[in-house]
């Protein structure tokens, strides 16, 4: 809690306390105004004792003169009940006496529960009557006004304390940074980068662009798969720009409570013009810029959000040094409001990396580890194919870990070769196989390996074939692309449904029967063969269309699906027919690599290759 909040209340309390007491002292000294003593009778000493051993008098005191021996005075109250005055009120009579007193007499007056003391406390020494009779009213209502608001205080800091940061209707704090990352730190999205350039010179030198009448893009919506560094590349625009950054998430907008999303959104806008030159940045957009429902009963506090947000960037000038950067990877379900121009001006789209891309990517996390000089990056980047920037930065960090575990102090290519298998299949699991099934696993794996050094596809590199367990996979078969290839031939498509067929075709022959370890290669082949006839037109129905892309519509006649989905089945039928007599006809082959394979449990594609020329000459010398 706040030390000054700590600070106020501990004051608050202490005057509370203080005035409290002071109105107990006042109310406890002041007469009860319907019964006042009326005088006091002296008496001699002697007579008051008699009075005391006969009970005539109560609350009794005793008061001590000082440096005297057992001189004292006495009071009391008369007993009975108070006698009615001519003024109407109701009066006691007190008496008092003043003597020596014996030890007899002090002895009688302690049994009569006489209360002792010195001269002041017997004769009551305390503020007068008419200080006491105004200072009490207002010590009542300061204490009063003082209890109220150390309860009111107390109360509202729960409320803080447990609502705090939950409550929906507490202000958003908005709160800009100096971002410090530079384009050098962006890699593998170089399109990207100069999309967003021109950006970056608006928000330094905007006189630049008024001058020939330039109108800069209000805001710049990235798309693309996660992990591809579209965060990033805004920090980067804002950290080249100097420009103040605002983070925030979609979600942060949305609430339960219809109108506290569109307030937000006028108050960050407002924040980011007061500190102009300034970069907004909305990541997962989708969540508050979700296209509207058409119908009566749509989401109200989202759409409020939304037209909070669209009123907002309609409104700020092209001059104000504003710019709003938002990600998603879903641009399809965008509002198409939010994309027109003036508002999301520019579409940038931020892919997956390519070669290049991947290593200049790794290049820039190597800089935090000790890579080893004999690591190539180019030839990680080959085997990587299809990893994000995020996917490349966390297969670095692997490897680096990998490498300590090993108390090594650098890093070698098995480390990042290890984080790889780590990040695409799972981490070893160590379990134990037997000897039946590191046999048919080791089939399974040649049969893959042996199809696709057979296929002659040079687009696709064998890189290594392994038995060893991870994740759910008893083995796995792996490739690396020479280059990124962006259109996909029929041959090639055929050629990786072989390759797929491969494992299952190799358990048939090699050992009479089959297992369900193909599972995920029969979906594949099947996915691949059903989009050459229904998206690509690569088979005798030609160049037409008979499903979109997420098979959510068709686009022919029942009769036409049926006859395509009969030709699914041959065209499959055909490919493994073909896998059949490639496999049995270079069965020695098979044989060797499952045998290596259970002898080293990982080989090469190199190794593979050699198998497969050596094993061919052997059977050409025997023919």
């Amino acid at each position: 809690m706040n030390k000054k909040i700590i600070l106020c209340l501990s004051v608050g309390a202490a005057l509370f306390l203080g005035f409290a007491g002071f109105n107990v002292y006042l109310t406890e000294t002041r007469p009860d105004p319907a019964i006042a003593p009326v005088g006091t009778q002296v008496m001699p000493m002697g007579e008051f004792m008699e009075g005391v051993r006969r009970s005539d008098f109560t609350d009794g005191r005793i008061g001590y003169l000082p440096g005297s021996q057992g001189l004292a005075e006495v009071r009391a109250t008369r007993g009975g009940l108070p006698h009615l005055q001519e003024n109407g009120s109701l009066a006691l009579s007190t008496v008092k006496s003043t003597g020596r007193l014996t030890e007899a007499d002090v002895q009688a007056l302690r049994e009569k529960r006489f209360l002792e003391g010195d001269l002041n406390f017997v004769r009551g020494g305390t503020a007068p009557k008419a200080f006491r009779d105004y200072a009490l009213p207002v010590v009542d209502a300061i204490t009063q006004i003082l209890g109220l608001a150390l309860l009111f205080t107390v109360v509202g800091l729960i409320l803080h304390r447990l609502l705090g940061r939950n409550n929906a209707f507490a202000a958003k704090v908005f709160t800009p940074v100096n971002s410090t990352v530079k384009f050098s730190a962006v890699a593998g999205c170089n399109e990207a980068k100069e999309e967003v350039t021109e950006i970056v010179e608006f928000l330094k030198s905007p006189e630049r662009f008024r001058a020939t009448g330039a109108r800069m893009p209000k805001g710049v919506l990235l798309v693309g798969p996660p992990g591809t560094g579209k965060t990033m590349l805004a920090k980067a625009v804002a950290g080249e720009a100097n420009a103040k950054f605002y983070s925030l998430s979609g979600s942060d907008f949305v609430e339960l409570y219809v109108g506290v999303g569109a307030s937000r959104v006028r108050a960050l806008f407002k924040e980011a013009r007061r500190h102009a030159p300034s970069i907004i940045f909305i990541d997962e957009i989708d969540a508050v810029g979700r296209q509207r429902s058409t119908g009566a009963a749509g989401n109200q506090e989202h759409e409020q959000t939304l037209n909070a947000l669209l009123v907002e960037m309609d409104g700020f000038a092209s001059d104000e040094a504003v710019v709003v950067f938002a990600a998603t990877n879903r641009a399809d379900v965008i509002d198409k409001a939010l994309q027109r121009p003036g508002r999301f001006d520019r579409q940038v789209f931020v892919g997956l990396p390519d070669l290049k891309g991947r290593e200049d990517i790794l290049r820039v996390h190597a800089h935090a580890v000790k890579l080893d000089e004999s690591v190539d990056l180019n030839d990680v980047a080959k085997a990587t194919s299809g990893f994000s920037g995020a996917d490349l930065a966390n297969l670095v960090n692997e490897g680096a870990l990998h490498a300590a575990r090993r108390n090594a102090t650098t890093v070698l290519r098995q480390d990042l070769e290890e984080a790889r298998d780590k990040i695409s299949w799972g981490r070893e699991n160590g379990s134990m196989l037997t000897a039946e099934d590191r046999k048919i696993v080791s089939h399974h794996e040649a049969g893959h390996a042996l199809m696709q050094v057979l296929s002659g596809d040079g687009s696709v590199k064998l890189h290594k074939v392994t038995i060893i367990p991870r994740g759910q996979s008893l083995g796995s078969t792996h490739f690396s692309p020479e280059r990124d290839v962006c259109n996909f031939s029929k041959s090639q498509i055929l050629a990786r449904i072989w390759c797929l067929m491969g494992g299952r075709v190799a358990e048939e022959i090699a050992l009479g029967s089959i297992t369900n370890g193909a599972s995920a290669d029969i979906q594949q082949a099947s996915s691949l063969a059903r989009q050459m006839v229904f998206e690509w037109g690569m088979s005798s129905f030609g160049f037409l269309a008979l499903s979109k892309p997420d098979a959510s519509e068709a686009l022919a006649s029942a009769q036409t699906i049926y006859e395509a989905e009969q030709h699914v089945k041959t065209l499959l039928a055909e490919q493994y027919r073909h896998t059949t007599e490639q496999l049995q006809r270079y069965r020695s082959a098979l044989d060797a690599i499952a045998e290596a394979l259970m002898e080293k449990e990982t080989i090469s594609g190199d190794d593979v290759q050699e198998i497969v020329s050596r094993t061919s000459i052997l059977e050409e010398i025997a023919a």
